[in-house]
């Protein structure tokens, strides 16, 4: 395949384009949604397979999909009107601190019970790399669930349940990632733990990235008072996505939730908020779509899925099992609907490409060198799973539930 690398890093964009097209009619000719077909034909084209997607193109992709979580998460947090969610805010809450915390509890329990019965790891860095774990088990990646819901037109209490605790869940997991991040880093370097600092770091990434975004918000709603066609609408509300998302980075604040409550914040201070978004869902979501999930999919590694099989099952399983019971004790509490309570935790199976961020990180860190590689290739082989079975999971739970009004 060297001619499609010497072709350049636009031959290589246009097939993972065309490649995906044509794996997105596959998947919906079989009965799946499309997104599946994507990550279908990023694995088939990765580096561990045919190579169609060299890993130095992957090395540089950080630009395609930065570019497509900013627009994706910006249309999650701008379906979020007040309107639409007031009465589920409750539900939305109980079920977010449910499912986030019991996925942190119960995949750090079994990560140290399965360590314990079959590796001679030190008793603190066996404790620390569990809590990783668990800390890694709460996020979720709305990313597919919106896609399924956009192509199926999916609407209803459930679709804003999830597309409300999507949003809520990424501060949730800042939130658990940075208090097992620090307890882990802490044992192993036989520090105490510093709570203020710690408190500090979640309260500066999620309230920086929540005022940012509501500065934003408000500046795309001022110039686009300015924007008279759609062409220039579009211009506006990319270009902010692209500033907001850059200035969270820079600033050391959340991206997603940046971008996503510059979303929310547009559709509850413009009443025309739907011009900004009917044009990236009419003309550029699918784009954007096909390049992220082909892209995403192409990091993930067969080989490392097998190798690591029994203990990814494990993880997989367990972080399951604390979504599912964290929705339902939370949608018990908050007197939610029957369906919420029942399919929720299906359209939250999702984990992509920022969970293998995050891992990465705790891999960099040296107090970590000699587990970091475990906890990295886990992670890989878990969101290979998550991310093939997530959107099928996500469709099935909108048809049990009667949102799915019609093909798109």
């Amino acid at each position: 395949m060297d001619f499609i690398h010497h072709g350049g890093v636009l031959l290589e964009i246009g097939l993972i384009l065309i490649v995906g097209y044509l794996f997105g009619n596959l998947a919906n000719f079989f009965n799946l949604p499309r997104v599946s077909g994507y990550i279908l034909a990023g694995i088939i084209m990765s580096p561990s397979l045919l190579n169609i997607i060299d890993q130095e193109f992957l090395d540089k992709s950080n630009i395609i999909t930065h570019a497509s979580l900013s627009i994706i998460t910006f249309l999650i947090g701008s379906s979020l009107s007040w309107d639409k969610v007031r009465s589920l805010g409750k539900s939305i809450a109980f079920i977010t601190l449910g499912e986030a915390e019991l996925a942190f509890i119960f995949v750090t329990l079994s990560m140290f019970l399965y360590f314990f019965l079959t590796q001679n790891i030190d008793i603190k860095m066996l404790t620390a790399l569990s809590l990783l774990f668990g800390a890694l088990a709460s996020p979720t990646d709305p990313t597919a669930t919106l896609a399924v819901i956009h192509e199926y037109k999916a609407k209803g209490v459930l679709t804003t349940t999830v597309l409300g605790v999507a949003a809520l869940d990424d501060a949730t997991g800042i939130m658990n990632f940075v208090l097992g991040y620090a307890i882990a880093t802490s044992l192993v370097a036989g520090q105490g733990i510093n709570i203020p600092h710690i408190v500090y770091e979640i309260v500066y990434q999620v309230a920086g990235a929540v005022i940012l975004g509501i500065i934003m918000g408000y500046l795309m709603h001022f110039l686009g008072k300015f924007a008279e066609e759609r062409k220039e609408v579009v211009t506006v509300t990319v270009g902010i996505l692209f500033i907001t998302f850059s200035l969270a980075h820079g600033l050391g604040v959340d991206e997603l939730l940046a971008t996503m409550t510059t979303g929310i914040t547009l559709v509850n201070v413009d009443t025309e908020n739907e011009k900004f978004r009917s044009p990236l869902e009419n003309y550029i979501e699918d784009v954007i779509f096909t390049a992220f999930f082909v892209v995403g999919s192409a990091f993930l590694n067969l080989k490392v899925l097998l190798q690591y099989l029994p203990i990814v099952i494990v993880y997989v399983l367990t972080r399951f099992a604390g979504k599912y019971t964290g929705v339902y004790i939370g949608g018990h509490l908050s007197d939610a609907p029957d369906k919420v309570k029942k399919y929720l935790a299906f359209s939250l199976f999702p984990q992509g490409g920022i969970v293998i961020g995050l891992s990465l990180l705790a891999y960099q860190n040296p107090e970590f060198k000699d587990v970091g590689l475990i906890l990295v290739n886990i992670v890989i082989g878990a969101t290979a799973i998550h991310e093939f079975l997530g959107p099928v999971f996500s469709e099935i739970a909108l048809k049990k539930a009667g949102e799915i009004e019609k093909k798109a």
